[in-house]
């Protein structure tokens, strides 16, 4: 699993982090519009951060962003339910608590022993 990240030249402002797109070398309207420009000041504009790439001149692409976010979203959301399963069957008083509370337990631990090993390439 690597967690570098993966830059590339935003084609929006051709690498110089402000939009040019509109028209006579202005900004187009999407970036002023992400810059908060009302919009009756939205046309015209000149020098205003491009809305790709935040004015870096780089970009991350969508899809490395949610496939670095997806796995510790869904780890969240696995213990957050496991722990609402576990409080569920303990107020009612399920017959195969114990059970459960097993299960949830050796779930919740692997996961947190996933995110805070200190060497998480040899998984």
């Amino acid at each position: 699993m690597s967690s570098s990240l993966t830059f590339y030249e935003c084609k929006h402002c051709s690498a110089t982090g402000t939009c040019t797109n509109g028209e006579n070398q202005a900004a187009c309207r999407a970036c002023a519009r992400l810059n908060e420009l009302p919009f009756w000041r939205r046309s015209g504009q000149v020098g205003l951060v491009c809305g790709c790439c935040r004015g870096l001149g780089k970009a991350e692409l969508f899809t490395d962003r949610l496939n670095k976010r997806m796995a510790p979203v869904l780890a969240v959301l696995l213990v957050f339910c496991v722990l609402t399963l576990i409080m569920v069957t303990s107020i009612f008083n399920h017959q195969h608590f114990s059970e459960i509370l097993a299960f949830g337990s050796a779930i919740i631990g692997t996961v947190t022993g996933f995110y805070f090993s200190t060497n998480k390439n040899d998984l």
